[in-house]
């Protein structure tokens, strides 16, 4: 079976037609089975808390509903640019380009692709592209936030942010705007918008992922480590906390004195 096999039906299958209700209809095995609208709201729930895995795969089964919601074609993009997967986010975009056409979020996660990969005139073009039809959208000033940042234009950059926020205002966008901040090194700029998102929603391990790499990116190892535990507490499988502190174990005092002892022994 091929990776998008499951999601090749010519539209939103009988299940999807319960609308945005979230009732559940009977599946196969006998068990429940929901709406599309049902599964993209808890792949979104997911998201923001940092269990990555568990909203692809809430992602996917709405796209079995609805091979169509473009919501959830975006979602499983952002969550595998979130985990740093970019050849999978790429097919994923391909896919997704050829099912729901180049909308405007679908453009402006090309361009941050892009950005990531350092192809600037790529990065540009799209958009370019994603500002015809999408400048109501956070997502598409968010991507040429990042293109501006790229292009060394950081007081222009910090400009598409507010205004990206000023379309979606929200803890969500807060947040992304300090990811793009961060991911272009403005670290001020990150500081504050990550703040911003805290304040808006205290409770969201993103946050603190994000202000542990902050923390980290600045020379402050333990408020870095506070945060990234506190990432943990909140959200136990997010993984990339974990593995942020295992790093942060091989940089501290003890780790340094054990490899100066190691290096004064082979010497």
């Amino acid at each position: 079976m091929g990776r998008f096999d499951h999601i090749q039906g010519a539209g939103p299958s009988p299940a999807a037609g319960a609308g945005a209700t979230g009732a559940a209809t009977p599946a196969l095995d006998g068990g429940p089975r929901f709406d599309a609208a049902h599964y993209l709201e808890q792949a979104r729930r997911a998201h923001e808390r940092g269990a990555w895995e568990a909203a692809l795969r809430l992602y996917g089964r709405a796209l079995e509903e609805d091979r169509e919601l473009v919501g959830a074609w975006l979602g499983q993009v952002r969550v595998l640019l979130d985990m740093g997967q970019a050849d999978e986010a790429a097919t994923w975009m391909e896919q997704a380009g050829r099912v729901v056409g180049e909308v405007p979020g679908l453009l402006a996660l090309r361009c941050l692709a892009a950005v990531a990969r350092g192809q600037l005139d790529e990065a540009r073009q799209w958009s370019d592209r994603a500002m015809r039809d999408g400048a109501d959208q956070a997502e598409v000033w968010l991507a040429r936030a990042a293109v501006v940042y790229a292009s060394g234009n950081g007081a222009m950059a910090r400009v598409n942010l507010d205004k990206g926020h000023e379309r979606e205002p929200g803890a969500t966008t807060a947040r992304r705007c300090g990811e793009v901040a961060l991911q272009q090194g403005d670290l001020e700029a990150a500081r504050r918008w990550l703040l911003r998102a805290e304040q808006a929603d205290p409770d969201c391990a993103l946050v603190a992922l994000r202000q542990g790499v902050l923390h980290e990116r600045r020379g402050d190892l333990p408020a870095a480590r506070e945060h990234l535990e506190r990432a943990l507490r909140l959200e136990p499988r997010l993984t990339a906390a974990r593995l942020a502190l295992v790093d942060l174990d091989g940089r501290g005092p003890l780790a340094r004195l054990g490899a100066a002892l190691r290096k004064w022994r082979q010497e």
